[in-house]
């Protein structure tokens, strides 16, 4: 942009910049371009995150980010309430609300069913046990084994098929929530590390005490209804 003088009045007109000379608008508006290239990444991270759970062996180039840019991913999310927790023996990240902030919930609660609770605890305990015994492994389980597993917390059912039923509606919201995850084999799934964060020591310590209520249950007609 050039500035000429025509009959005591001041022109501005778009000009071609000299040869060799950069002109600062040119200048402000490729470094604004080099920013948004360098915070796209970053605000990837952000949003994947705000959307779930972030696992290395699904995205390893965001997995980077996340790893990379934590501190900055901590301190962005603070601000709104939230926590974010990377685990980096098992490669996945996700978001927690940080009760103690006082700003209004971002993650929402999702309160969980008998069944579905049941089944969780099931799968920590045996992820428990699996690893004492065998280390890194994965642990396999099938979708007969939880039903075997999960029978004695369930009312008596004339009908096997809506008990069935019930237990492959839990195992696909387990796969949803990022527990599980089909290992190739027919109602085979891998149990995902994801699940300790969720299912805390504490958190089986408290279950424990009310197992014995939940047998009982299981023994009551008018309990929950196999077909739910």
């Amino acid at each position: 942009m050039g500035i000429e003088n025509r009959d005591d009045r001041t022109v501005w007109e778009d000009t071609e910049p000299e040869a060799g000379v950069t002109s600062s608008g040119e200048a402000a508006f490729s470094s604004d371009k080099e920013q948004a290239a360098d915070a796209a990444p970053l605000a990837r991270a952000a949003i994947a995150l705000l959307r779930g759970v972030v696992f290395r062996d699904k995205d390893e180039a965001l997995w980077q980010t996340v790893w990379k840019e934590r501190v900055r991913l901590m301190d962005y999310f603070r601000v709104i309430g939230l926590q974010l927790y990377v685990d980096e023996a098992d490669e996945y990240a996700y978001l927690r609300q940080d009760e103690s902030s006082g700003l209004p919930r971002i993650m929402p609660r999702h309160p969980l069913g008998f069944s579905l609770s049941m089944m969780l605890v099931t799968l920590r305990k045996k992820l428990g046990e699996f690893d004492a015994a065998r280390g890194d492994a994965r642990l396999i389980v099938t979708r007969d084994d939880l039903a075997l597993s999960l029978r004695p917390y369930f009312p008596p059912v004339t009908n096997e098929t809506q008990f069935l039923m019930r237990v492959d509606r839990d195992i696909q919201q387990a796969v949803q929530m990022g527990f599980l995850e089909p290992a190739g084999a027919e109602a085979a799934y891998a149990v995902r590390p994801l699940l300790r964060s969720f299912v805390t020591a504490e958190w089986l310590r408290d279950f424990e005490a009310r197992l014995k209520e939940y047998e009982a249950y299981g023994q009551q007609d008018g309990g929950e209804e196999a077909g739910k």
